[in-house]
């Protein structure tokens, strides 16, 4: 539609949402719903990964009585995901199948029914899982004038349709019921993607596996760097001289050969170019699926305002924070950046400072006291698991 005026491509666009609901509706009509039937998504159908994936890992092995289907966008790579689950393109024909029969929808971001061809039946249960936990930025709620009306819309619809909400941490319980205009059950279980750092066995496997496929060699340390978006689509805030890093990130670990690897925002994917944020020095895993996968693998985390830091603090390993725009970052904060267990650079020097300086020790004991008093962890590697019981039944 890039060829035709803004009016023209509103039109078509109801024209093509409207046939789609009344295509739903029709099928709601003449399909019952299938009681084994899982649907999910994450990431607007654009990723395998996030809460969905883990919770439907577990699935597989645990109840393969269940008929799981995955959605994704046109172009999206599903030959690596395992053949047990079946993948279908978002708006064909399989799609309003599934999505008018599923017994039980699972994703982890805000999804309006009514663009996606929607109606929840009595039968159907939706399951929004969210993706994050402890969360630094502010959100929903607490960033409703920075939202924009669409999302705000398509928000609140979705936490009409939600049936259940889970959360990791006694933070994350208190922002769902007061910040995400929803009033149904908060299950206080973790979150299924967390459950991979209580699973020691498996990281070696997944380190072994991301290491052949951006063919890293097997001593090397890895550093993350993760920034997340800003809603004006700017990359300046992530531009770090990888050249002038490097040997201070090897000297930190004792002289051993340092890959980093870089991973934007799924809402980047598609938008940006990542090859002048790499400096022929990082490796950009942006596509790779699953960004706990990464952090798994991963020695240090590089972020500036995502809750992957959150996350990565977990695996009890260092954190670096490297935010160059905290006063000019729209969102807002839960914390003030000096309350954060996570050394801070405002600039590159402040960074290269940091690694240079960087205690251990110290990190360690400031990690165990900001998650005791502040954060109240739920996390027990069993996530998954519980919402299984759940979606059986038991």
């Amino acid at each position: 539609m890039k060829n035709i005026g803004p009016a023209i491509a509103w039109y078509i666009n109801r024209v093509v949402k409207l046939f789609g609901n009344l295509l739903s509706m029709v099928i709601r009509l003449t399909h019952a719903v299938e009681p084994n039937r899982v649907l999910c998504w994450a990431f607007d159908f654009k990723q395998y990964g996030c809460n969905p994936r883990y919770l439907t890992e577990y699935l597989l092995e645990h109840n393969p009585e269940l008929e799981i289907w995955w959605v994704f966008r046109k172009g999206v790579d599903t030959s690596q995901i395992d053949k047990r689950i079946r993948c279908i393109r978002f708006r064909s024909w399989q799609y309003f199948i599934a999505i008018n029969t599923a017994r039980v929808l699972i994703t982890n971001a805000r999804t309006d029914p009514y663009r996606i061809y929607w109606h929840k039946r009595p039968e159907q249960q939706y399951m929004m899982l969210w993706h994050g936990g402890v969360a630094l930025k502010r959100i929903e709620k607490d960033a409703e004038d920075k939202l924009g009306y669409s999302y705000l819309r398509k928000a609140k619809a979705d936490s009409r349709a939600c049936d259940l909400m889970i959360s990791g941490c006694r933070m994350q319980s208190r922002l769902l019921r007061e910040k995400f205009w929803y009033d149904g059950e908060v299950l206080e279980c973790g979150i299924p993607r967390n459950d991979i750092f209580f699973d020691k066995e498996r990281h070696g496997a997944l380190r072994e596996k991301i290491l052949n496929q951006y063919s890293i060699s097997e001593d090397s340390r890895i550093v993350l760097y993760a920034p997340t978006f800003r809603r004006n689509g700017s990359i300046e805030p992530f531009r770090i001289d990888w050249q002038r890093v490097l040997p201070h990130l090897q000297n930190l670990f004792g002289g051993d050969k340092v890959t980093i690897l870089l991973r934007l925002h799924p809402n980047l994917i598609g938008k940006v170019d990542t090859q002048s944020l790499t400096c022929g020095v990082a490796i950009d895993v942006t596509l790779y699926h699953d960004m706990q996968e990464l952090l798994c693998v991963s020695d240090m985390l590089i972020t500036d305002y995502s809750s992957s830091m959150f996350d990565f603090t977990m695996l009890r390993r260092p954190c670096l924070l490297y935010a160059t725009d905290i006063e000019q970052y729209d969102r807002g904060y839960y914390f003030r950046f000096d309350e954060l267990p996570y050394p801070l650079a405002r600039n590159e020097e402040q960074l290269l400072d940091i690694i240079d300086n960087f205690d251990n020790a110290e990190y360690q004991k400031r990690v165990a006291t900001f998650f005791d008093e502040r954060i109240g962890l739920f996390e027990r590697g069993t996530a998954s698991q519980t919402l299984a019981q759940r979606i059986i039944g038991r």
